[in-house]
């Protein structure tokens, strides 16, 4: 079938279900193409690089996997390199629910970059609206797509956001107006000298700080510099949301001690990041929603949840739909 022929296929957001949907796709012998419009892949699965080749994991910490398809997508990451198991020394209090915890090596996006590996990814590219055209959809914001309309539409980026794209697809605005995503505000922080909390990763009793881990514990980080990473609870990040960078930084930081329950060495590096759309507390309830002609597919993790796993579903669910849609059969199975 020549490319002409092939029906395109944009999907919006380059995070585990928009990259894992393009993946199944391609390998199907659609042509999608990834928009995402930081620099970056992976979306919450980040790390933070700093000099001295400190590094942080300041979005999603750790992944846990139920289901046989996700458990297996990590275990060939885990044989190919890009992930590994995180044994953390954990803080009294703080439960590991039995489950493995599992990270990318040796960031938390080297968990997506193999499903990128061959992909059409355009980074920097912002997606200002979706508007129907005649024979599919046109993407404004971008000028260099202002050609052949796309026959099908991905949106997998935070529910709010893809409100505002679709804005036009009414039938759709009030499932996910219902949708709630908490803020998180990320501390990323070393110390002038080195010391022993005593733990990799606690849950102090508190909203802020909220989660502490020490990123230099997880395997294939390096272990010169001991880096922290911590993560402030959705209510104070809520009530704290339009702060400076620089003021939520010393807010946290001036609460480290109380957290971790000793003195400690003065602060060299903090530098904070908000997470606009972290946790998901009022999921979607179902993996994706669609327009009425299924030419438009709408999810992410906060369909199914808070956790990573959830946006595994939600993007295998939404090339499955397209898939059928298109008369194709997947290949992963």
């Amino acid at each position: 079938m020549a490319e002409e022929d092939t029906a395109r296929i944009a999907v919006i957001g380059a995070g585990l279900a928009g990259l894992l949907c393009a993946r199944r796709l391609q390998d199907a012998g659609l042509h999608p193409v990834v928009f995402e419009k930081s620099r970056g892949l992976g979306g919450r699965l980040a790390t933070r690089r700093a000099e001295d080749n400190r590094a942080f994991d300041h979005g999603a910490q750790y992944i846990t996997a139920r289901s046989p398809g996700f458990r297996a997508l990590l275990e060939s990451a885990r044989q190919a390199g890009s992930a590994d198991l995180w044994r953390p020394r954990l803080a009294p209090g703080t439960d590991g629910r039995g489950e493995d915890w599992m990270v990318g090596a040796p960031a938390m996006n080297a968990l997506v970059r193999p499903l990128a590996e061959g992909l059409d990814i355009r980074q920097q590219s912002q997606v200002t609206a979706l508007r129907r055209a005649p024979g599919g959809w046109c993407l404004e914001g971008l000028d260099d797509e202002a050609g052949r309309p796309f026959d099908a539409v991905v949106c997998a980026v935070p529910a709010p956001q893809a409100q505002t794209l679709a804005a036009e697809e009414a039938a759709l605005a009030e499932h996910l107006a219902a949708v709630r995503i908490a803020p998180c505000w990320a501390l990323m922080v070393t110390f002038s000298g080195a010391f022993d909390a005593g733990f990799d990763a606690c849950r102090p009793d508190g909203e802020a700080p909220a989660w502490i881990a020490r990123n230099a514990s997880k395997p294939g980080r390096a272990a010169n510099r001991d880096t922290w990473v911590v993560h402030a609870g959705p209510e104070w990040s809520g009530e704290n949301l339009e702060l400076e960078r620089e003021e939520a930084a010393a807010r946290i930081a001036a609460l480290l001690p109380v957290a971790f329950g000793r003195n400690l060495p003065p602060i060299d590096h903090a530098v904070a990041h908000r997470w606009r759309y972290a946790l998901t507390t009022a999921p979607l309830g179902r993996p994706y929603l669609a327009s009425a002609d299924r030419s438009l597919l709408i999810g992410g993790d906060w369909c199914l949840g808070a956790r990573v796993e959830c946006a595994y579903e939600s993007g295998d669910a939404m090339a499955a739909a397209l898939l059928e849609r298109f008369g194709l059969e997947r290949l992963d199975r």
